[in-house]
């Protein structure tokens, strides 16, 4: 009874079960369908945030080549209490200008030298103790900055602001 014994080259192949040819199939689908969505929904690269700024300069600048340095106060003296004590500090501003503007600028500091000379005023006394430590003194000269194109009524005109003494004095 040779026929009745299976033949070891007859043996039934093994099959993937329907189960799991469907779940490689739905997860094919999904990829398929997913990689389409993003890659229409993404469109492209988006600009960066700081984009046109650099880090250490500030802003690009977008002003004519020259400049001019206008004196605004010299040997301009503010008290400020708010680290607990008394200072006194000493001080002289200058702003940086488009060159076509230094004359503008000067009859500008001229003529309204007293507003110029309040509003600085207010600014350092009222400062706090942390904003005047600043090695840089930044955000005191980003304050002064938009007080000065406030008065000017001009967002170009005052480019950058210089202080170039800045004494601190203990009053007591």
């Amino acid at each position: 009874m040779a026929g009745d014994a299976p033949s070891p080259e007859a043996a039934p192949k093994k099959k993937l079960p329907k189960t799991a040819i469907i779940v490689v199939g739905v997860a094919l689908a999904e990829a398929v369908v997913f990689g389409v969505l993003f890659k229409v929904a993404g469109g492209g690269p988006e600009a960066a945030h700081g984009e046109g700024q650099h880090a250490v300069q500030g802003p690009v600048a977008t002003q004519p080549v020259g400049v001019a340095e206008v004196l605004l106060v010299k040997g301009f003296r503010v008290p400020n209490d708010k680290s607990g004590r008394l200072y006194i500090y000493d001080l002289d501003i200058s702003v940086v200008v488009p060159l076509d503007a230094k004359e503008r600028t000067e009859t500008l500091a001229k003529e309204r030298g007293a507003e110029i000379g309040d509003r600085i005023a207010r600014i350092v006394r009222g400062a706090n103790d942390r904003m005047l430590r600043e090695d840089d003194l930044r955000a005191l000269r980003q304050q002064l900055l938009e007080g000065l194109r406030e008065i000017s009524r001009d967002e170009i005109l005052v480019q950058r602001v210089l202080i170039p003494r800045f004494v601190p004095m203990r009053s007591d």
